[in-house]
């Protein structure tokens, strides 16, 4: 996501350059207009990195969970296996 901006910014800043204006007018234009294309690209970046950071805690908690399932799940089925070999050797054989 970071790169994209770096793009959207860069592009922006040749694209202003290569309009037909003067160097002196394209120069006011980008200090004019840079400091807050700039602020603005750090807020997004800011903003994002926070939405990816929770996303990433979120999948933590899930996997977590999933993992818990996953092993109380296999414990029960040992539990069950010991339990039914257990019957099968102590049953009379006939």
């Amino acid at each position: 996501m970071g790169w994209f901006l770096f793009g959207a910014v860069i592009g922006a800043g040749v694209a202003l350059l290569m309009t037909p204006k003067t160097g002196a007018q394209a120069r006011e234009l980008l200090t004019e207009h840079g400091g807050e294309v700039a602020r603005r690209a750090q807020e997004f970046a800011s903003e994002a990195q926070g939405r990816a950071g929770e996303w990433l805690d979120k999948s933590r908690e899930i996997f977590e969970e999933q993992t818990q399932r996953l092993m109380s799940a296999f414990e029960a089925g040992r539990d069950a296996m010991r339990e039914e070999i257990r019957r099968g050797s102590s049953e009379p054989r006939g």
